[in-house]
């Protein structure tokens, strides 16, 4: 008989990581779930009361529909400690009340003590529980006679954004985060509504001769201003200002501000029109909806008619019409504009880190035929050159899923998220966790993207696949009509059906299916997935040869995806042949896991 020993706790709650392990391995869980964890586990056995737990994590006093919020964070909680409501050996509700944290968790203390109250911060000795500390700097409050400067107030934050982008061991939010948000609002609420330690915010007043301009460093641990700083400048000289300062907030946060990694090329246009018509066409191009799109490649072209030497709006334009060229509409005419717009942004300022992810849109679509390599190192070149690209990295990680890297690509989504409010990471990673056979973690993120939008099409269209691929055909039935309601003429989703028909002992309308899906080319920048799909039918319906062929064309198209292939169910067939494991072995090769380029990006 085995000696009786007592049960260490499998869970471990590191609170100077900030992060929930299982086994020594990593568990993934957003900020506000760490939270809300963090608190119920320092009150073990306590009960914690509903309201107790909204003014922890609603601290601005900013409306939230806080029952639904809670009991969405909690349902990721128990996901993450598999843990079952009904019976709970962790989270016990109760009822009406709140919850109570009841089971085995060892937690780990930071291993600094809080910082003391100084001018100087060093962030890297903190015991707030934030892992990385991440910053945001707010428009700039315009004073003094302005007229149709709304794009200096922004254009100015840019430029510091910038050139506090790559600050080790900090996150600077991009200009893109705080787009939004008025220039008055306090930076207590924008720290809260952002999940930022540091803002910087601050005023330009004109008083006919001068700009002067006034700045703060707001920490939201101490809950007070840690920096100020003044300095004045001429008209033509304001954005020169932005060094000055950027040195001055990397001194209080105790960090060296690094040598300028790109040219002296501006940024911004000293156009006013021009500006505003680029901020109205930069707030709608992360959009993905097709009519918002349109405008804003109006909006961003209006910008380069009037200013023609914007680099900026040339490289945002460029990936507009990338974007429309590969989501919605493969006409010559968005790829032409694409291509015209990145090579002029790129003559305009080589070191322009947004002309380099432009670039790699390009290279990484089916005009240049799904370019990964390059498409990689235009995207690291830029990453280089501005790490606060959070589309830099979802591209990444899109692009090293494809291939098969998809630990690298999941790290490249997690770093991307580092650089979204809240730290929210990209749903794309619903890809990697399909295709890694994580299939009840899509489930979640799928479930979260449909309640954020339920109109997304790629949210729609991975919908049906993990109850696919786990034999729950009734309910992949249900999604997939749901999925023919919204994109009915798609080949993307009438070969998935004909994987479903395949599957479920149907091969006639299996191949209805494919001839149907064939015949239209709207998914033209998705084909990889349409002959992906092709591929698995013929496998299961015992065409080999037929299927192995398509499968060289998804893979010739852009989808090399080898650790899929070994796992799809729809594959088995094929896995029986020589000629797939050469098939496979020769991916392996090309896309080695130790690929050079893939090193993470330096801190």
């Amino acid at each position: 008989m085995c000696p009786v020993s007592r049960k260490i706790p499998q869970y471990e709650l590191d609170l100077g990581r900030y992060e929930l392990r299982r086994a020594g391995h990593r568990i993934k869980l957003e900020k506000k779930s760490m939270e809300l964890l963090i608190l119920l586990a320092s009150r073990r056995d306590q009960l914690v009361s509903r309201e107790d737990i909204e003014a922890k994590l609603w601290q601005s006093g900013l409306f939230v529909d806080a029952e639904r919020n809670i009991n969405n964070i909690v349902r990721k909680i128990r996901s993450a400690l598999s843990d079952n409501p009904e019976k709970p050996k962790f989270l016990e509700t109760v009822i009406g009340k709140g919850y109570k944290f009841v089971g085995p968790l060892r937690i780990v203390q930071a291993q600094f003590p809080a910082i003391a109250p100084e001018s100087s911060i060093d962030v890297r000795r903190s015991s707030d529980f934030l892992g990385r500390s991440t910053l945001a700097t707010l428009p700039f409050a315009m004073h003094g006679e302005f007229k149709g400067q709304h794009g200096l107030s922004l254009g100015f934050a840019d430029a510091l954004i910038v050139r506090l982008g790559n600050l080790s061991g900090i996150d600077v939010l991009p200009i893109s985060s705080v787009l939004n948000i008025s220039s008055m609002a306090s930076p207590a609420e924008v720290a809260v509504r952002l999940g930022t330690r540091f803002v910087v915010h601050g005023s330009i007043q004109n008083d006919g001769t001068k700009y002067r301009v006034s700045i703060e460093l707001f920490d939201a641990n101490l809950h007070r201003v840690i920096f100020a700083h003044k300095a004045v400048a001429t008209a033509d000289r304001i954005f020169d200002l932005k060094d000055e300062i950027a040195s001055h907030v990397a001194q209080a946060l105790n960090r060296s501000l690094p040598e300028h990694t790109t040219t002296r090329i501006r940024r911004y246009s000293r156009d006013p029109m021009a500006y505003s018509e680029f901020m109205q066409g930069y707030g709608r191009s992360s959009s993905g909806d097709f009519k918002l799109l349109q405008e804003a490649a109006q909006h961003l072209t209006n910008a380069v008619t009037r200013d023609p030497q914007f680099a900026l709006a040339h490289a945002t334009l460029s990936f507009v019409c990338a974007v429309l060229h590969f989501e919605f509409d493969p006409s010559w005419t968005w790829l032409e504009k694409a291509e015209f717009h990145c090579v002029r942004s790129l003559e305009l300022d080589p070191n322009l880190a947004d002309a380099h992810v432009a670039n790699a849109f390009l290279l990484w679509g089916p005009s240049k035929n799904f370019q990964h390599i390059q498409a990689i190192a235009e995207l690291k070149r830029a990453i280089a050159l501005q790490n606060n690209l959070p589309h830099a990295y979802n591209r990444l990680g899109t692009i090293l899923a494809h291939i098969g890297l998809l630990d690298h690509a999941i790290a490249m989504y997690e770093r991307g998220g580092l650089f979204h409010p809240q730290k929210t990471v990209s749903h794309s990673i619903v890809q990697v966790h399909i295709w890694k056979g994580d299939l009840d973690l899509a489930r979640e993120c799928i479930k979260s993207w449909l309640a954020e939008n339920p109109t997304n099409k790629y949210a729609i269209y991975f919908a049906p696949q993990p109850a696919m691929l786990s034999g729950n055909f009734n309910e992949a039935k249900s999604l997939l009509h749901a999925a023919a309601r919204v994109m009915p003429n798609d080949p993307i989703i009438i070969s998935l059906q004909g994987v479903f028909h395949a599957l479920t002992g149907s091969p006639l309308q299996a191949v209805r299916c494919m001839t149907r899906s064939l015949a239209n080319p709207k998914s033209f920048g998705h084909t990889h997935h349409t002959s992906y799909q092709i591929a698995c039918i013929n496998s299961l319906i015992g065409r080999s040869e037929a299927a192995l062929e398509w499968l060289e064309k998804a893979v010739d198209t852009g989808f090399a995806c080898w650790p899929f292939f070994l796992k799809d169910i729809c594959l088995q067939n094929l896995r029986r042949l020589p000629k797939f494991d050469n098939f496979v072995s020769s991916l392996q090769a090309k896309y080695p896991d130790h690929l050079g380029l893939l090193e993470s990006p330096k801190s």
